[in-house]
């Protein structure tokens, strides 16, 4: 059979691209002609044609004249149907979200795939597909790939967040926190934390637990991981094997008003009261006889033979009527969204300028009162008086200069015999160098720019501080 798959990117490792490139090897594997359109291809696009599979971004590009179309995303399947006249499809909807996997209407879509059985009754009630025309073919794991199992521990040392994103800061605080809390190190791997990990075969073996959804959740479990369902707001609980079959309807995630807890100690401490190495393998055992890719190849292939068999005869540009009149709405909304934001960015950047004068008046205030407060108290003098021995004297009084530091890290200094505070207010200043190990003079002055322009180092600033805070503490001292 010659088979053309759609898909929007092949860029990353993740998701729905990862999807494409498996299925793509093993209908090929299969003997099938396989094809991919791919409007922006990437990296995973040379991981699919490296196996002899052609991947076009332009359809006129593509090698054969399909016998059905595997239609991922809406627009390159409708591109794809609008280039091969009479072609059936079948459309695989991986979810509501986002834009790009709404949910298209044409007559020659003549079947649909869901992944988990809670979408076959949303697909027929919102979008108004029959239910005999929905294929149920959940997520699988290719064993072969995620080959190792390890042996679970008594009780879990090591988790990691994988794959997903999404989550408010202080949320990923909270699952920190409770890491810690019950003795977990955790680490977070996935695009949205700038830590990919292509191979995730080889990565999660090296944790216990793992917190991960879809397919990210039954790859984890496969590999010997007791898993935990999380997303932004809600935490689930740890797959058992009484729950395998429930977690499995849901695409491995928790669903609002369903088993749903916020991931805060208490509740991590409760997995992990409840841990039981026993069930966790038997788990992994389950995944690997039940989920397994070749399983989904073979569904896939009775889905495409349907598809050609109920394939009717409509043709022509009236098919496409209905959708783009769809697209022409959404279009319309995307543009007047796109308006009223160029119009907020106006008025923000607006607000923004006079902020920003607002702040270089204050300090500006600031930086005068600095000035009065410092000459009040003896400590300095005015910017304009400001000298190289001043300067010296301060830094020196402050104790805030670490000449053995200097020296060592700056040998140059030592083999000229000059004096390394000398060398630091004459040449390191203006050079870039740092007055010790701990003090950076740029994130001084980022932290406060309102000392900025009084005729100082930032070494020297930070001194005058130093000695002025001293000497308000002794004035407060003898009041006492």
């Amino acid at each position: 059979m010659k088979i053309l798959l759609t898909q929007r990117a092949l860029e990353k490792y993740s998701g729905s691209e990862l999807y494409t490139a498996e299925v793509a090897r093993g209908l090929k594997a299969r003997g099938h002609d396989v094809a991919v359109y791919c409007p922006r291809p990437g990296q995973i696009a040379r991981l699919i044609s490296s196996n002899g599979i052609v991947v076009a971004d332009a359809t006129d590009a593509l090698p054969f004249v399909p016998d059905v179309i595997h239609g991922q995303h809406h627009l390159p399947l409708m591109a794809a149907l609008a280039r091969f006249e009479g072609v059936p499809a079948v459309h695989v909807w991986h979810g509501a979200r986002p834009w790009v996997e709404e949910v298209p209407h044409h007559p020659r879509i003549v079947r649909r795939i869901v992944t988990s059985g809670r979408m076959r009754p949303l697909m027929a009630a919102e979008h108004g597909i029959p239910e005999d025309r929905i294929d149920l073919i959940p997520n699988t794991v290719d064993t072969d790939r995620f080959s190792h199992v390890r042996t679970v521990p008594d009780r879990p040392h090591s988790a990691t967040l994988f794959g997903h994103g999404g989550f408010y800061a202080h949320e990923l605080r909270m699952l920190e926190e409770a890491c810690v809390a019950n003795g977990l190190t955790l680490e977070k791997i996935g695009y949205p934390y700038n830590n990919p990990r292509p191979r995730p075969e080889y990565a999660l073996p090296d944790f216990d637990m793992v917190f991960a959804i879809g397919r990210s959740a039954l790859e984890a479990m496969a590999c010997g991981c007791a898993v935990i369902p999380i997303v932004p707001q809600l935490a689930g609980t740890r797959i058992t094997m009484d729950t395998l079959d429930d977690w499995a309807e849901a695409n491995y995630s928790p669903r609002y008003y369903r088993s749903a807890d916020r991931f805060d100690t208490a509740w991590l401490r409760g997995q992990i009261a409840a841990w039981d190495p026993v069930d966790i393998a038997r788990v992994t055992q389950e995944v690997r006889r039940r989920f397994t890719f070749q399983a989904a190849l073979d569904a896939f292939e009775a889905s495409y033979a349907r598809a050609v068999a109920d394939a009717g005869t409509a043709s022509g540009q009236g098919e496409f009527a209905g959708y783009l009149g769809w697209l022409a709405g959404e279009v319309n909304d995307m543009w007047e969204s796109r308006n009223v934001s160029r119009e907020e960015v106006t008025v923000l950047t607006a607000r923004t300028e006079r902020l920003r004068e607002d702040l270089a008046q204050a300090e500006g205030r600031v930086r005068h009162l600095m000035q009065l407060l410092l000459a009040e108290r003896g400590i300095a003098t005015e910017p304009a008086a400001n000298s190289h021995d001043e300067a010296y004297r301060v830094i020196v009084a402050a104790g805030v200069f670490d000449p053995a530091w200097y020296l060592d890290t700056y040998p140059e200094v030592a083999e000229a015999g000059i004096d390394p505070l000398e060398h630091y207010l004459e040449f390191g200043v203006v050079e870039g160098r740092r007055p010790t190990a701990s003090f950076d003079p740029e994130a001084y002055w980022a932290a406060n720019p309102h000392l900025k322009g009084l005729g100082a180092t930032a070494l020297e600033s930070h001194a005058r501080q130093m000695l002025m805070a001293a000497d308000l503490s002794k004035a407060g001292d003898g009041d006492g």
